[in-house]
C-alpha cells in the first residue's frame, strides 16, 4: 500500500459549472489523491452501490498488449496483500454484496453492492483490491485459460466478428481497432510482470472516478471515502507512445474515412451484411443530439427497406441504425441485412439514394417529448445504484461527471433540434461488406458446388448447370455436335465460317452495348497454334464460348439466347469469314519445310479411314444459311453453364428457347471419335522431304479396355519423361519431339514422333523399339510414379480453372461418355493408380510384332 496522505476534501462545486437540474441528493467532490467523487443520496433505498471508473481500457493498448486491461480486470479478483482469493469471495458473500467489473475501450469498470448497513465492508474490499492487488503467478495461466475461452466464445459469434471487422476498418491505426477482450496471439504471450506495471501505472486514484448512490447520509459516506480511498497516492500516468500507433482520445492518423470506398469481410453467419459509415465530424454530438438523431433514423429504417424493395424485391431482410460516439471519431452506422446472393453494388446504390432524401427536421413537440423522456429515464437509473455506474462509465471516463449530469439538460436538445434541421447525408458513406463465412472447407465446399442435367422434351436441348455459389461469373459453353457429318454435306469449314458470322453479330455497335452491360466476352473460333488453347480441335463438335457477369445472369442468357436461335447470317458477314480463312494464312509460313507431307503420311497409316468425306469447297452463302437452320438448333447443342445461379432457375430460362421449324438430321448418331488402325503387319514410308529438317515416326497400336486407361496413363507418362530425357537431354537429337502412348477410344497409339537433323533419324530408328520394353519400368519407384501423375494432373488442372473450361469439360465429357463426370473421374482413377499396376500395364503393352514406321528427309 502506497505512504498515507492527509485527508483534506475539496469540493467540487466550485470547479465544475453548476447544474440547473442538479439530481436531489447530489454533490460532487475531489479527494487531494486526485479521486473525482459523486454522491447521490436516495434514503428511500434499500442498498448502496459504489462504481469505481478506472480511465484505463483497450483504447490504451498496442498490438503488443492488446487485451491487457481485461486480463487485469480478471487477476484483481484473484487475491491482494491481505486477503486471498477466496477470502475476497466470502467476505463478499459474508455481507450479502455483489462484486463485479467489466472492461471498454476507454473504461475499466468495478461495482459493489451490498445492503446500506454493509457499505463499509464492501468499499474496504473493493479498494482492497483496486490498490492492494498482488496478481498471484500461480493464477496467471489460470486467468489466461479463462480469458482465452472468453475469446473463444466471442470470435464464435458472428455478431461479435462483424464488431471486430468493424472496429478495423472505421478506426485504422488506432487502438480501438483492437478487441477489447484481445486476441489469442496477446493473451497467450502475455507475462505477469508486464501486466503488474500496467496496474501500478494505471491504478492510481488521480486516474478514477467514484460514483456513490443508495442509502447513506451524505457526510457519513465522504468519511468513509476519505478514510477507506483517501490514503493512496497518485502518481503519474504514462500512456503509451508508439511510432505509428495512436491511442486514448488521440485523433485518427488520417482523419475519418471519407473516400466512399467498399471493404469486404468474412464472419460465420448467415446473411450479408452491407454496413454503411457516415462521419458525423462537425456536428454537436451530446447526448441529446444522438438521441433525437437516433429517434429519427429509428422512425425510417422501415420506409428506406420498403423503398429499397420497390426496385429490388426480396432482397433486403433488415435495415438498422445506430451511432458510433467516442471522442475519436463518431459515425451514423446503417446495416443492410441481405440474401447471401443479392446484388450488393444496386442494393448499396439503392440505399444511399433513400439516405439522401431523409430530412431531419423535429417539431418542438417530438423534443419536449425527449426532453421529459431523457430526464424520467436518468431518475429512473438513479433508483437503480447496481447499474447507474455500468450505464455511465465511458461518460464519466470520457466526459467527467458534469456530462454525465447534463446527458437530460433540456437546452441542449433544443440546440442540437436547430443542428438537426440542417442535418443531411450527402456525402459518401465508407461500406463494409461482412459476406458469410464457409464453416467447413471439408464438407460444405463440396455442397457448395450444385451440378444438375436436364434434357427438355419441348426443344430438344440437352443442359448441364454447375452452380457455384463462390463465384460471380457467368460462363455459357454451347457444344454444337456432328460437326464433320454436316459439314460433309455442306461445305468445308461450314461451321468454322458459321461462327466467325456469329462472332461479327455480336461484335456489331448495337449488340456490343448490349454485351458490354453484361461484361460479356465471345469466344467462336480456337487457334490452333496457342498452346493449351487446342481441346476444341476435334472433327465432331463446334463450340461458342460466353463469360460474363453474373449480376443479371437471367437477363444475359436470354439475350444469348436470343442472339443464337435462328440466327441467319448476312451475305457480308459470310463474304468476310470466307476470305479470312481461305488460303493457308500467315500461320502456314512458320511450319518447317515437309512438315505437312510427314503429318499426312504418318496419319493415313495409324487412323481408320475417315467415315465423312471433306469437300474442297466451303459453302456457298445458301447452303451456310440452311447450315445455321440445322446447326444452331436446340437439338444439336449441349449447353454447360456455370454460375451462382440456381439449377432449376436457369432451366427455367432455357425452356424459352425460341425453335424454328428446321430440325437436325442427326437423331440416330452417336459422337464420332476418329479411332487408330489396329497394325496387323509391318509398315514403313520413305519420303523425300527435300529440306533441312527430317521427321520420324515410329509406332504401333492395341486394342484397349476401359478399365486399363488410368493405368496405361500413368505409364504413358513415366514413357514420355524417360523417352524425351534421353533423346534431348541425353543425346542431344531433338528440339521438340512428342513420345509416349496416345490412348483413343478403342484404341492405343505406342510412338515416337520427333523432328531432327537428317543424320540423326537413323541412330532414333535404331533405339526406338527398345524403350517401349518393360525393363524401362524395372527401377521405376512409386516416388518418381507420384512424380510424374501429379505434374501432368497439376498441368490438367490448369485447363479446368476457369469457369468456362469447367462448363467445356462437362459437355465434352457427357458427348463422347455420356457421362458428365468422366473427366473428373478419369483424374480421380489416375491420381489412384499405383506402381504394382503401372509395371502390369508394362508387361501387358509393351510388347509388339507389327511396327509402323513414316520417314521424311
Amino acid at each position: 500500500m502506497g505512504r498515507l496522505l492527509s485527508f483534506t476534501l475539496i469540493t467540487l462545486i466550485s470547479i465544475f459549472p453548476v447544474f440547473a437540474d442538479l439530481p436531489t441528493g447530489a454533490s460532487i467532490y475531489q479527494l487531494d489523491n486526485g479521486l473525482q467523487v459523486l454522491l447521490i443520496e436516495n434514503r428511500i433505498l434499500p442498498m448502496t452501490g459504489v462504481n469505481v471508473v478506472i480511465k484505463t481500457g483497450s483504447a490504451y493498448e498496442t498490438f503488443a498488449t492488446s487485451g491487457m486491461s481485461h486480463m487485469l480486470e480478471h487477476l484483481l479478483f484473484n487475491g491482494t496483500t491481505k486477503r486471498t482469493q477466496k477470502e475476497l469471495y466470502d467476505a463478499i458473500d459474508l455481507i450479502g454484496g455483489y462484486n463485479n467489473a467489466n472492461t471498454s475501450d476507454f473504461h475499466t469498470n468495478f461495482m459493489m453492492v451490498t445492503p446500506a448497513e454493509k457499505i463499509r465492508e464492501g468499499m474496504e474490499i473493493q479498494a482492497d483490491m483496486l490498490f492492494n492487488s498482488i496478481l498471484p503467478p500461480d493464477k496467471f495461466e489460470k486467468e489466461k485459460g479463462i480469458v482465452l475461452e472468453e475469446i473463444a466464445q466471442s470470435i464464435s459469434r458472428p455478431a461479435n466478428q462483424v464488431e471486430r471487422n468493424k472496429s478495423s476498418i472505421i478506426f485504422p491505426g488506432h487502438a480501438l481497432s483492437l478487441p477489447t477482450l484481445g486476441t489469442y496471439a496477446t493473451i497467450e504471450s502475455m507475462e505477469r510482470d508486464d501486466v503488474y506495471l500496467y496496474y501500478k501505472n494505471a491504478y492510481v486514484p488521480n486516474n478514477m472516478i467514484m460514483n456513490v448512490i443508495g442509502n447513506f447520509e451524505t457526510a457519513e459516506m465522504l468519511e468513509m471515502i476519505k478514510e477507506i480511498y483517501g490514503g493512496y497516492r497518485p502518481d503519474q500516468v504514462i500512456r503509451p507512445d508508439v511510432k505509428g500507433w495512436i491511442t486514448g482520445t488521440g485523433p485518427l492518423q488520417n482523419g475519418i474515412n471519407k473516400s466512399g470506398k467498399m471493404v469486404h469481410r468474412f464472419y460465420n453467419g448467415d446473411m450479408t451484411q452491407i454496413q454503411f459509415y457516415y462521419s458525423l465530424e462537425g456536428y454537436d454530438l451530446s447526448p441529446a443530439f444522438n438521441e433525437l438523431l437516433e429517434a429519427e433514423l429509428n422512425k425510417n429504417t422501415d420506409l428506406i427497406k420498403e423503398n429499397i424493395e420497390k426496385i429490388l424485391p426480396d432482397q433486403v431482410s433488415r435495415v438498422e441504425s445506430s451511432i458510433i460516439f467516442n471522442p475519436v471519431a463518431a459515425y451514423l452506422e446503417f446495416t443492410v441485412t441481405t440474401k447471401p446472393q443479392s446484388p450488393i453494388q444496386q442494393i448499396a446504390d439503392a440505399f444511399q439514394i433513400e439516405i439522401q432524401k431523409l430530412n431531419f427536421s423535429i417539431t418542438q413537440e417530438i423534443v419536449r417529448y425527449h426532453i421529459t423522456k431523457a430526464r424520467t429515464d436518468f431518475l429512473q437509473n438513479l433508483e437503480k445504484p447496481h447499474m447507474f455506474g455500468i450505464y455511465n462509465a465511458e461518460t464519466f471516463a470520457v466526459s467527467g461527471i458534469e456530462a454525465v449530469l447534463n446527458a437530460h439538460d433540456a437546452s441542449a436538445f433544443q440546440s442540437a433540434a436547430v443542428s438537426l434541421n440542417t442535418f443531411r447525408l450527402a456525402e459518401k458513406p465508407l461500406i463494409l461488406v461482412n459476406h458469410p463465412g464457409i464453416r467447413s472447407v471439408s464438407a460444405d465446399t463440396t455442397a457448395m458446388v450444385n451440378d444438375k442435367f436436364f434434357t427438355d422434351p419441348g426443344s430438344g436441348l440437352t443442359l448441364i448447370v454447375r452452380q457455384n455459389p463462390a463465384s460471380q461469373l457467368l460462363a455459357i459453353h454451347m457444344l454444337f455436335k456432328h460437326k464433320a457429318f454436316y459439314e460433309s454435306r455442306y461445305g468445308k469449314d461450314a461451321a468454322k465460317i458459321l461462327h466467325d458470322c456469329f462472332g461479327q453479330r455480336l461484335v456489331s455497335p448495337e449488340n456490343q452495348k448490349i454485351s458490354e452491360s453484361y461484361g460479356f466476352s465471345f469466344t467462336v473460333n480456337d487457334n490452333p497454334y496457342i498452346p493449351m488453347d487446342d481441346i476444341y480441335l476435334h472433327p465432331d463438335f463446334s463450340y461458342i464460348r460466353a463469360e460474363g457477369l453474373a449480376d443479371d445472369y437471367p437477363a444475359a442468357i436470354k439475350y444469348i439466347n436470343n442472339q443464337l436461335i435462328n440466327f441467319t447470317p448476312t451475305e457480308t458477314e459470310y463474304e468476310r469469314a470466307v476470305g479470312k480463312f481461305s488460303g493457308s494464312g500467315m500461320m502456314g509460313m512458320n511450319r518447317q519445310k515437309g512438315q505437312d507431307t510427314f503429318t499426312a503420311a504418318y496419319r493415313e497409316v495409324i487412323y481408320e479411314p475417315e467415315i465423312y468425306s471433306e469437300p474442297a469447297e466451303p459453302p456457298s452463302y445458301d447452303q451456310l444459311v440452311k447450315f445455321s437452320g440445322v446447326f444452331f438448333t436446340p437439338e444439336n447443342m449441349i449447353v454447360s453453364v456455370v454460375s451462382p445461379g440456381k439449377p432449376d432457375e436457369i432451366f427455367e430460362i432455357y425452356k424459352d428457347l425460341q425453335v424454328g421449324d428446321a430440325k437436325p438430321l442427326t437423331d440416330t448418331l452417336s459422337a464420332y471419335d476418329r479411332s487408330f488402325v489396329l497394325i496387323q503387319e509391318p509398315v514403313k514410308k520413305e519420303i523425300n522431304g527435300g529440306g533441312d529438317q527430317a521427321f520420324l515416326f515410329w509406332g504401333y497400336t492395341y486394342e484397349i479396355p476401359e478399365q486399363d486407361k488410368p493405368a496405361l496413363t500413368a505409364l504413358s507418362l513415366v514413357l514420355s519423361d524417360t523417352i524425351v530425357f534421353d533423346i534431348r537431354e541425353k543425346q542431344g537429337r531433338a528440339y521438340r519431339m512428342r513420345a509416349g502412348i496416345d490412348i483413343g477410344s478403342k484404341r492405343s497409339l505406342f510412338y515416337i514422333n520427333i523432328g531432327t537433323r537428317p543424320e540423326n533419324i537413323d541412330p532414333i530408328l535404331d533405339q526406338a523399339a527398345n524403350f517401349f520394353n518393360p525393363e524401362i519400368v524395372e527401377s521405376l519407384t512409386a516416388e518418381k510414379l507420384a512424380r510424374s501423375v501429379n505434374m501432368y494432373i497439376g498441368r490438367m488442372m490448369f485447363r479446368r480453372l476457369s469457369s468456362i473450361n469447367q462448363a467445356y469439360y462437362l459437355g465434352n465429357s457427357l458427348y463422347f461418355h455420356n457421362d458428365m463426370y468422366y473427366d473428373r473421374n478419369f483424374h480421380e482413377k489416375l491420381q489412384n493408380v499405383s506402381l504394382e499396376q503401372v509395371k502390369l500395364m508394362a508387361e501387358k503393352y509393351l510388347n509388339f510384332t507389327n511396327t509402323a514406321t513414316v520417314i521424311v528427309r
